[in-house]
C-alpha cells in the first residue's frame, strides 16, 4: 500500500474517537491489555510507521500478516490504524466498504453494548478511511481478507 494512501486513511480518522471521552475509562482499557500474543493487524506497509513506536512490538503471523502487540500503553498518535477504529471494522461492499461493529470485540468493549453512544462523526470517518483503502489494490485485498475473517468469526460464534 502506498504511503500516501496510509496517510490519507489516518487523516480521515484524525483525532476522532468512538465517544467524546476516553473510552478506556469505561473498561480499564481492556483493548490495550490482551495476552502476550494478542494484537491488532496492521495495514499493508503500516509497520514502517510503527517500527519506532515505544510500547508496541511488531510481529508476523505464520501466514505473513503483520500485527502489533501493545504492552498496555502507547503513544496515541503512533498507534496502529486498527486500534484507531476499534471497536468497529470495515468490510468490503462492492467498490466501497461498510462499517460494522467488530464481532471479535463484543465481549471486550462495553461500547458495543451501548452502540447508540458511538459518535456518528467517528463512524462516518471510519467509512471515509475504508473507502480510501478500498481504492488501493493492497488495501482492497487486505479488507477482503479481513471481511472473510470477520464473516467466518460471526458464522462460527453466531454473533
Amino acid at each position: 500500500m502506498t504511503r500516501y494512501t496510509l496517510l490519507r486513511a489516518y487523516a480521515a480518522i484524525g483525532k476522532r474517537t468512538p465517544i467524546p471521552a476516553d473510552c478506556g475509562e469505561l473498561c480499564n482499557a481492556k483493548c490495550c491489555k490482551g495476552g502476550k500474543d494478542d494484537g491488532m493487524l496492521l495495514l499493508p506497509g503500516e509497520q514502517v510507521f510503527l517500527r519506532h513506536s515505544p510500547g508496541i512490538e511488531l510481529r508476523k503471523t505464520p501466514e505473513g500478516l503483520r500485527y502489533a502487540v501493545c504492552h498496555g500503553r502507547c503513544n496515541r498518535l503512533l498507534r496502529p490504524f486498527m486500534c484507531r477504529i476499534y471497536p468497529l471494522v470495515m468490510v468490503p461492499d462492492g467498490n466501497s466498504c461498510r462499517v460494522i461493529p467488530d464481532p471479535r470485540a463484543k465481549y471486550h468493549c462495553p461500547l458495543l453494548r451501548a452502540q447508540e453512544y458511538l459518535d456518528p462523526d467517528f463512524i462516518a470517518a471510519v467509512k471515509r478511511a475504508g473507502d480510501i483503502l478500498m481504492g488501493d489494490p493492497d488495501g482492497r485485498a487486505f479488507l477482503c481478507k479481513l471481511g472473510k475473517e470477520v464473516e467466518e468469526y460471526s458464522r462460527f460464534t453466531g454473533l
